[in-house]
């Protein structure tokens, strides 16, 4: 069985030793292997020396997380320190390994103050061809995922999403809530959103996994914050584009904005290569 592959880029900042977490712990789960990889940014650093010290740097941070991978009987597929500009380097090393997901901490080592994402995660966001997971929580007590949100406006990708949503709740033993905003207060709107939550609830019961529901009426995007705020959510799996072709909830901008500001983790599923998000073997 060809396993997934799990992208994970490392820079040593306390973000990203946690994804290094989230990455093993989820490796496990779906019975992925993990390719840690460094990049050396040529645009901060022109001096030789300069490089060969933060090379140095990484090939020290990739070592350690392959001892991780080690300790917990995860598989590496490949371990290497680049060159260039990161979000360069990630986008193609995604393409060369064929990764399904990219795990990255959602800031960077020079985090400045009030920044809700680091420029590499949000261009990784935008640009890459795969699911990608921003992980922001600090892990205290090695707590992963209690709470699952999964927003939902009906499309394609919110479908996957959801999918993924009652894969994770049920492996992590998390609680889900099924959210859906409406833009209107109006009967359709209301009865498309009772319809949407349903089918997530549905999905949610036949897993065994314990599943709320939310509407709300508002503008999707700051509606979604203010629920993963107001019911202490964990983590958000969100599709990335919604209904429409032009219509990105319009899905992408709302997932996108989500993914930027949300104060926990969120898992971005794409509909290129969505069918691999999943594990053959339930758990």
């Amino acid at each position: 069985m060809v396993k997934f592959q799990f992208l994970l880029p490392v820079d040593g900042s306390d973000y990203s030793r946690v994804a290094v977490k989230h990455a093993i712990r989820m490796a496990e789960m779906y019975n992925a292997e993990i390719s840690p990889i460094y990049v050396v940014d040529t645009r901060a650093h022109t001096d030789a020396k300069e490089i060969e010290e933060d090379t140095a740097i990484g090939q020290a941070l990739i070592d350690d997380v392959q001892g991780q991978c080690k300790s917990h009987g995860i598989g590496v597929l490949e371990a290497r320190v680049l060159a260039g500009s990161p979000y360069n380097e990630i986008i193609k090393e995604q393409k060369r390994i064929d990764a399904s997901v990219i795990i990255l901490g959602a800031y960077g080592a020079e985090r400045a103050e009030g920044e809700t994402i680091g420029s590499t995660a949000e261009r990784v966001l935008r640009g890459a061809r795969c699911h990608i997971l921003l992980v922001r929580d600090k892990l205290e007590n090695d707590q992963f995922y209690g709470n699952v949100m999964i927003p939902s406006d009906g499309s394609i990708d919110a479908g996957y999403a959801a999918t993924f949503a009652a894969s994770v709740a049920h492996r992590y033993h998390a609680n889900l809530m099924a959210c859906s905003m409406i833009r209107t207060g109006s009967k359709k709107d209301m009865l498309e959103a009772g319809q949407i939550t349903d089918d997530v609830v549905a999905l949610g019961k036949s897993k065994g996994i314990e599943t709320g529901t939310l509407i709300w009426e508002g503008k999707p995007a700051v509606e979604i914050l203010k629920a993963v705020v107001a019911k202490n959510i964990d983590l958000v799996v969100i599709g990335y584009t919604g209904k429409g072709k032009v219509s990105r909830w319009v899905l992408g901008s709302v997932s996108e904005k989500v993914a930027r500001t949300a104060p926990c983790s969120v898992f971005v599923v794409k509909s290129a290569l969505v069918e691999r998000v999943y594990t053959v073997k339930e758990n």
